[in-house]
C-alpha cells in the first residue's frame, strides 16, 4: 500500500485587508482623541492693551466668544444668570471675551455677576509693550 503524499503549494498572496482595516482604525481614533485632549479652549481674540495683572490664589476664567455664548470648565451657557450661580462666589473671575463680540453682552454678563455676589470681576486683553 503506497500512501500518497499531498504537496501543499505555498500562499504566496500576503492579505492587507486586516491590516489596513487596522491602520485606519487607529488613524480614527487618534484623530478623536487629539480633539479632545487638545485642552477644550475656545480661541478668541482678545483686544490689545491694558495693565497686567498678577494672579493671586485659585481664580476663574469665564470665555465668551463672538456670538455671547458663554463658556466655562468646557460647558456652554447662554443664559449669565446659570454661570453666576455654577461659580465660585469668593474667588476672583477673569472675563476673556472676544474683541468682536457686542459690548451689551459682556455687559450682562459683568452685572448679573456682581448681582450674584462676585465682587472681584477683571476682563482679560492683550498685553501691548
Amino acid at each position: 500500500m503506497k500512501i500518497r503524499e499531498r504537496k501543499r503549494s505555498l500562499i504566496s498572496e500576503i492579505n492587507l485587508s486586516p491590516l489596513l482595516d487596522l491602520t485606519l482604525m487607529l488613524v480614527i481614533f487618534l484623530a478623536v482623541t487629539t480633539e479632545f485632549i487638545s485642552g477644550g479652549e475656545i480661541k478668541v481674540q482678545v483686544p490689545k492693551g491694558g495693565a497686567a495683572i498678577q494672579e493671586m490664589g485659585e481664580s476663574v476664567k469665564i470665555t465668551m466668544d463672538r456670538w455671547g455664548r458663554i463658556y466655562y470648565r468646557g460647558k456652554l451657557y447662554k443664559d449669565p444668570l446659570k454661570v453666576a450661580n455654577v461659580i465660585p462666589k469668593d474667588r476672583r473671575v477673569f472675563i476673556k471675551a472676544d474683541k468682536e463680540t457686542p459690548y451689551q453682552y459682556v455687559f450682562n454678563l459683568l452685572d448679573t455677576l456682581r448681582k450674584s455676589g462676585v465682587k472681584k470681576v477683571s476682563l482679560v486683553g492683550q498685553r501691548v509693550e
